[in-house]
């Protein structure tokens, strides 16, 4: 059986991950949800990569 585990950002999903043995599979959602963590990474002052991390 697989594996499916969904990377946050805050609460906003982020990427989302298939693991079935040795095998995974990665996958970014679409644009706006690129979108709406970058708008909340603005409102909240994290402007550089690490403070998004």
């Amino acid at each position: 059986m697989a594996d499916l585990i969904v990377v946050y950002w805050r609460d906003i999903p982020a990427q989302v991950i298939v693991r079935k043995g040795r095998q995974n599979a990665k996958r970014e959602l679409p644009l706006r949800f690129t979108e709406a963590i970058d708008m909340c990474a603005m409102r909240t002052g994290a402007g550089g990569t690490d403070d998004y991390l």
